[in-house]
């Protein structure tokens, strides 16, 4: 695993296996305009990598604006998909109001793009899924 981009609010790793896979570990709340820039470096590494799966691990990440989810979800999820992308996996935050916004975001957003999404509770289950051959 070898890490790509860290802030005070995020870390994001890649994993190579038989594709690339990006995770993200969010570390606490993140502001607005942060959690933005972060989204555009997001954006950025998967087409730099050509990363077909992505993991998130919410497990320390705070409630969200919904605009930042809504904006977030058009632009990571169809842009992982249109880039050929095919796997989200989350991990499950700890912050029951977040847990809620990124629930619904994925139920919106991931019907209309190629990728196949999956919630866990552990990190280990979301990396074994997202990093299993394709």
């Amino acid at each position: 695993m070898e890490t790509l981009y860290s802030s005070q609010y995020l870390h994001i790793y890649l994993h190579k296996t038989t594709h690339n896979t990006l995770e993200l570990q969010w570390l606490d709340f993140v502001p607005s305009a942060d959690f933005r820039v972060s989204m555009l470096e997001l954006i950025r590494l998967i087409q730099q990598h050509g990363a077909k799966a992505l993991i998130a691990d919410n497990r320390l990440l705070r409630a969200l604006r919904q605009a930042d989810l809504q904006w977030s979800g058009d632009l990571i999820f169809k842009g992982l998909s249109e880039r050929g992308g095919c796997r989200f996996a989350a991990v499950e935050s700890l912050d029951a109001m977040n847990r809620m916004g990124i629930t619904a975001l994925v139920a919106t957003v991931i019907p209309h793009t190629q990728l196949t999404s999956q919630f866990f509770s552990t990190i280990a289950e979301a990396r074994a899924w997202a990093t299993a051959p394709l």
